[in-house]
Protein backbone atom coordinates (compact mmCIF):
# COMPACT_ATOMS: atom_id res chain seq x y z
CA UNK A 1 0.00 0.00 0.00
CA UNK A 2 0.99 3.68 0.15
CA UNK A 3 1.47 3.76 3.92
CA UNK A 4 4.55 5.82 4.83
CA UNK A 5 6.70 5.15 7.89
CA UNK A 6 6.66 7.59 10.82
CA UNK A 7 10.22 8.87 11.34
CA UNK A 8 9.78 11.55 14.02
CA UNK A 9 7.93 14.69 14.97
CA UNK A 10 8.12 18.41 14.33
CA UNK A 11 7.73 20.42 17.53
CA UNK A 12 5.80 23.67 17.30
CA UNK A 13 4.17 25.92 19.90
CA UNK A 14 0.83 24.21 19.27
CA UNK A 15 2.22 20.70 19.80
CA UNK A 16 3.89 17.88 17.91
CA UNK A 17 3.21 17.08 14.26
CA UNK A 18 4.24 13.75 12.72
CA UNK A 19 6.98 13.55 10.07
CA UNK A 20 6.89 10.71 7.56
CA UNK A 21 9.53 9.30 5.25
CA UNK A 22 9.38 10.70 1.71
CA UNK A 23 7.29 8.93 -0.90
CA UNK A 24 9.20 6.61 -3.20
CA UNK A 25 10.59 8.56 -6.16
CA UNK A 26 10.55 11.94 -4.37
CA UNK A 27 13.43 14.35 -4.87
CA UNK A 28 14.87 15.24 -1.46
CA UNK A 29 17.94 16.94 -0.02
CA UNK A 30 20.75 14.69 1.15
CA UNK A 31 21.13 16.44 4.52
CA UNK A 32 20.41 14.62 7.77
CA UNK A 33 17.51 15.59 10.03
CA UNK A 34 18.87 15.76 13.58
CA UNK A 35 16.90 15.72 16.84
CA UNK A 36 16.85 19.08 18.61
CA UNK A 37 17.24 17.38 22.02
CA UNK A 38 19.76 14.53 21.63
CA UNK A 39 21.34 15.49 18.25
CA UNK A 40 20.75 11.95 17.03
CA UNK A 41 19.82 11.24 13.43
CA UNK A 42 16.07 11.28 12.81
CA UNK A 43 16.40 10.52 9.08
CA UNK A 44 19.22 10.43 6.53
CA UNK A 45 17.68 12.95 4.11
CA UNK A 46 15.15 15.83 3.90
CA UNK A 47 17.16 18.03 6.28
CA UNK A 48 17.99 20.35 7.79
CA UNK A 49 15.11 20.84 10.21
CA UNK A 50 15.68 22.79 13.41
CA UNK A 51 12.50 21.67 15.16
CA UNK A 52 12.69 17.89 14.60
CA UNK A 53 12.32 15.46 17.51
CA UNK A 54 13.27 11.78 17.29
CA UNK A 55 10.85 9.03 18.35
CA UNK A 56 12.89 8.22 21.47
CA UNK A 57 12.93 11.81 22.78
CA UNK A 58 9.24 12.25 21.93
CA UNK A 59 8.37 9.31 24.21
CA UNK A 60 10.38 10.72 27.14
CA UNK A 61 8.88 12.88 29.87
CA UNK A 62 9.14 16.58 28.84
CA UNK A 63 11.18 17.37 31.96
CA UNK A 64 13.77 14.70 31.07
CA UNK A 65 14.31 15.70 27.43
Amino acid sequence: MNERKLIGYTEREEGFYPMYEPAKGSIVTQAFILCKYCSGAVYHCMGPRLDAVCLTCHEKDPDVR
